[in-house]
């Protein structure tokens, strides 16, 4: 089992520092622990490990972590102090190596600490809304409540649907504005049978963190989709480098419907060891790439992504920054020279071939192992090409100067997920290592040099560990969904149902003096511009002049207000198109 409890932040999220002085001996460390999940639920295995400023492990130290935390939320949290061992991560009150004192376990003295964050605005509709594509006679919803618990609600037809017979289901004031994850499926009842569409089946039901959302043949979208929507596919092309590297197979997923939305253009997540990732392939099953990230995307919880396996060559040498001596590698560590491979021929064909989002933002670099480690360098040393990466089992105890590169300004506009098994002692051989434990003291100390940089817990920094996971594709596979969920999160992308759901609108017009203004609704990376006339009366020639164009909106709703002159008589809001997204 690993440790998933911890979400992951939204827009909106308040980062909080956790701040404390404790002393400690050798082998121990503070962590913070608390009451909501992105403090661990107090489960000591998933509490937080603070990050010492002055650690000289014979006095009082001084503790610190910061943690995105929803806004509106109240928690109460205590400070933990005990050892830190590479073993008793599975179960932090248990001996390691024979050491009784690693049994101990200790919460600081008196009540619970209690903090809130600041709420958001109030959301400029109730609940979520799911519209729902049936030739059913007639169809319910049932759904996850987060305040009452499961229960049912009747749909409403709203219109047609693609054929004779079958409707748009609309239903609204599902669950909460801004909650992480809704549950649900439909039902219709005819007579005394009743028809299901994954209602009631735990692990199979609908589930999604929008908003707004449309369900067609059993996919979840936050666009309305075209009619008929094709599978994903995977195809392959053969590469040869053209700084001398050895030749290979690249292999390139589309997600669903990347031939009908010809409008659409796609963020890009660069892999390493291609030949493992996808259908299977690979040591211990592969990946299954492909299968994760299209339950990802089937409910509305991962971006529709390109994923692009780069098969490997000289693994050893093309993946590990550091020089690994003329018996290992004869010519030199190559990873200079695959990293110009990567982004001078595989990115410049994909972008040339594809529809892809070609800017930093949008693309994303992934590994295990040597993988892991050669992915952390790539997003650290050419961070104006990459800005996401997720590592799995690094290996950086083959290459500490990696991992110590992260301690160092300026700080990378990255977001970074990392995270290791607690068996195994891979390898054996590396003194550094002695015993490893899948790297987890090394990426624990990466962890540390990132948060020592300004990285934020749940915003641009997620780390997790696999409890019982060994070092191989396996337990990669069951890590996965959290990486590709923490790099390409729906919530970057507009929610262009929300538009049918609750159109944006002028809420409020305050007239003072020689200005007005003018107040309306808004929603997360979408464009407005308020427009005003001067005409005396309203017809359907008037003259309109754009006032301002606002930057896209960057929290999931808000109420924009724009001062103007009394000249115009009339106002109105434009919402723009959003480019490269389904018309």
């Amino acid at each position: 089992m690993f440790c998933g409890a911890r979400a992951f932040a939204n827009p909106g999220d308040v980062s909080v520092t956790f701040t404390t002085r404790w002393d400690t001996v050798i082998g121990q460390d503070v962590f913070v622990l608390g009451s909501i999940p992105q403090l661990g639920n107090w489960a000591r295995n998933q509490a937080i490990r603070m990050s010492a400023s002055n650690l000289n492990n014979t006095a009082t130290s001084d503790w610190k972590v910061t943690v995105a935390i929803p806004p509106g939320t109240s928690y109460e949290y205590k400070f933990v102090k005990r050892y830190n061992c590479s073993c008793c991560w599975d179960s932090p009150n248990i001996s390691c190596y024979g050491r009784t004192d690693d049994a101990s376990v200790t919460y600081e003295s008196g009540a619970n600490r209690t903090g809130t964050t600041a709420p958001l605005v109030p959301a400029p509709y109730p609940g979520k809304t799911i519209f729902y594509y049936s030739g059913w006679p007639n169809v319910s919803l049932y759904y996850s409540n987060n305040v009452t618990g499961w229960t049912n609600r009747a749909m409403y037809a709203t219109g047609p649907g693609r054929s004779v017979g079958e409707k748009i289901w609309r239903v609204d004031n599902v669950d909460k504005a801004g909650s992480t994850n809704v549950q649900f499926g439909f039902f219709t009842v005819t007579g005394n049978v009743t028809n299901y569409d994954n209602a009631g089946r735990p692990g199979l039901d609908y589930q999604s963190p929008l908003d707004a959302c449309v369900v067609q043949d059993g996919q979840v979208y936050n666009y309305w989709p075209p009619g008929f929507v094709s599978t994903n596919r995977v195809e392959t092309y053969f590469i040869t480098p053209s700084n001398g590297l050895q030749s290979r197979w690249v292999r390139i997923y589309l997600p669903r419907g990347y031939n009908e939305n010809t409008g659409k253009r796609y963020p890009v997540l660069y892999m390493q060891d291609g030949q493992n990732i996808f259908l299977g392939a690979g040591p211990s099953g592969g990946w299954n790439t492909d299968t994760n990230v299209n339950n990802l995307i089937r409910f509305g919880k991962m971006r529709e992504t390109i994923v692009v396996g780069v098969d490997n060559g000289d693994r050893q040498c093309e993946y590990t920054p550091c020089s690994l001596g003329s018996t290992i590698c004869p010519s030199g560590a190559t990873a200079d020279k695959y990293a110009a491979f990567l982004i001078n021929d595989v990115k410049a064909y994909i972008d040339s071939t594809y529809r892809t989002l070609t800017d930093a933002d949008n693309t994303g670099v992934m590994g295990s192992s040597r993988g892991g480690l050669i992915s952390v360098y790539l997003a650290w040393e050419y961070s104006s090409v990459f800005h996401k990466v997720a590592v799995l089992s690094p290996s950086f105890w083959a290459c500490a100067t990696t991992k110590d590169n992260l301690a160092l300004a300026p700080k990378r506009p990255l977001r970074i997920y990392l995270d290791s098994g607690t068996v195994g002692d891979f390898p054996t051989t590396i003194p550094t290592c002695n015993p490893c434990y899948d790297g987890i003291a090394q990426t624990m100390t990466a962890r540390d040099n990132l948060i020592k940089n300004g990285y934020v817990f749940n915003d641009d920094l997620d780390h997790t560990f696999g409890f019982g996971d060994d070092h191989n594709e396996y337990y990669w596979t069951r890590r996965s969904p959290r990486a590709y969920t923490f790099l390409f999160p729906t919530r970057d992308e507009p929610n262009t149902v929300l538009d049918a759901t609750a159109p944006p609108r002028i809420t409020n017009f305050q007239l003072a003096g020689p200005s007005s203004s003018v107040t309306w609704t808004s929603y997360r990376l979408r464009t407005y511009g308020l427009e005003g006339s001067t005409n005396e009366q309203f017809s359907s020639s008037m003259t309109w002049s754009n006032l301002v164009t606002l930057p896209p909106e960057s929290l999931p709703w808000s109420y924009p207000t724009v001062v103007t002159t009394n000249g115009f008589r009339f106002f109105r809001v434009r919402e723009d198109a959003v480019p490269n997204w389904p018309n």
